[in-house]
């Protein structure tokens, strides 16, 4: 069964329908920022009720200098109606500018870790550097690498600090075989204490995309806990399925086969694309787990340059098909001339826009691909980091729709834009 994208986001979007979402999942504590200042005020870290980040504290307070303070506040919630906050703007009015201007007006440094992501009110954010400290961000909910770099930034020290990760280890022939034996019996698990259970409709992505999954939800680890790496070792036992597996904000993916390369690729995509929604928002692993396969679907379906190009003109094939009307007279015969040069030139026309396609689309090919490139080496978490990422995100869009040169050369400008943002043009 052939898949597509748009039939899989159809398919997910029944998990969450809009605008009665943020009814139906459990919304974080609201931060009540009154009471954040007026701790902050006499503390150097507060962590306000709901916050989930763990951190080592012991190590994080000795770095902090008289002048800084910490706030470790809960997820936002999502950015809609019936939500703590119905916009990122009515977020930035009622929390982000009001920290902000008591900060300024303290003479503080302030550094905040909302949900799991980490930023300073000057305009700073830290976000995991590696794949390592992803998964510890993610699986331990452990912030301590980056807010240790974020306050040594802040100091104008070095920021290249090392702070153990927690180990990684393969599963036992036990564990593996009590795993499976509840992946057979449904194919969706939830461990006791997990508090984001994943629901997905898996009758409709299979009917509509030929995708089955097997899919195990775990709590967030301790620190001092290794990770069990189930998802590799359980592709063996469904080799035909793919194979989900969260700790906590963590997962792994496997699949049997050669689209495991493409399915970790759609992983990463993911947790780059929506870090602020996973990260500040703490949106549900279900909705990270329909954006990985979305973006698998279309990487497993959808080529660069894949679209049919135009038919050829074939000149003899046109006057063979024309000949049979010449005997219907004189006045006909001395039409068929123009006629013919009005086809070479169409013909002629349609080589040109080939070219000007082919020619467009590698330029917004290499503008999309640098553009992907400074994204992921930028800070992440700033507003000009954003915007760049949302710039990625429609050139993306735009390139898988567009048909003519001139609908490339607008993505190419697109993802320009972006780059201009990111080295400091503005937008």
């Amino acid at each position: 069964m052939r898949r597509t994208a748009l039939a899989l986001v159809a398919v997910l979007v029944v998990l969450v329908p809009a605008p009665a979402a943020a009814q139906q999942r459990e919304l974080p504590p609201k931060l009540d920022v009154g009471a954040a200042t007026q701790a902050l005020s006499e503390q150097r870290i507060h962590r306000a009720p709901g916050a989930v980040a763990r951190f080592d504290e012991e190590l994080i307070r000795a770095e902090l200098t008289p002048d800084m303070r910490l706030l470790v506040s809960p997820y936002t919630g999502p950015y809609e109606q019936g939500a703590h906050y119905a916009s990122g703007e009515e977020y930035r009015e009622q929390v982000y500018q009001p920290l902000r201007d008591w900060a300024e007006g303290s003479g503080h440094t302030l550094i905040e870790v909302a949900g799991i992501g980490i930023r300073s009110y000057g305009g700073v954010a830290a976000g995991p550097a590696d794949l390592g400290e992803l998964r510890q961000q993610t699986a331990y909910l452990d912030v301590t690498e980056g807010l240790w770099s974020l306050i040594r930034h802040a100091k104008g020290g070095n920021t290249g600090v090392a702070y153990p990760h927690d180990a990684v280890i393969a599963p036992t022939s036990d564990q593996l075989a009590t795993l499976t034996a509840r992946l057979r019996e449904t194919r969706v698990y939830n461990a006791p204490g997990r508090a984001d259970p994943v629901e997905l409709p898996l009758e409709g992505i299979e009917q509509r995309t030929g995708l089955t999954l097997r899919v195990a939800a775990f709590p967030a680890l301790d620190r001092g806990r290794p990770l069990v790496d189930y998802a590799h070792a359980l592709a063996t036992e469904f080799p035909r399925d793919v194979v989900l597996v969260a700790h906590g904000r963590w997962l792994d993916v496997a699949v049997s086969g050669p689209d495991q390369g493409k399915l970790v690729s759609a992983r990463d995509y993911a947790f780059g694309r929506f870090e602020n929604a996973s990260f500040r928002q703490g949106s549900p692993m279900s909705d990270r787990i329909g954006s990985v396969l979305t973006r698998f679907d279309r990487l497993s379906t959808e080529r660069a340059f894949s679209r049919p190009q135009p038919a050829p003109f074939d000149l003899r094939q046109r006057v063979s098909a024309l000949a049979p009307w010449v005997l219907l007279g004189s006045a006909l015969l001395l039409g068929v001339p123009s006629l013919l040069a009005w086809h070479r030139r169409r013909a002629e026309w349609v080589r040109a826009e080939r070219v000007n396609l082919r020619v467009a689309s590698a330029e917004a090919v290499t503008e999309i691909t640098e553009l992907s490139t400074l994204v992921t080496q930028a800070q992440r978490g700033g507003e000009e980091a954003g915007a760049a990422a949302e710039r990625h995100g429609t050139a993306a869009d735009m390139f898988e729709r567009a048909r003519t040169a001139d609908a490339m050369h607008e993505v190419r400008k697109i993802a320009a834009e972006g780059k201009r943002i990111l080295r400091g043009g503005g937008s």
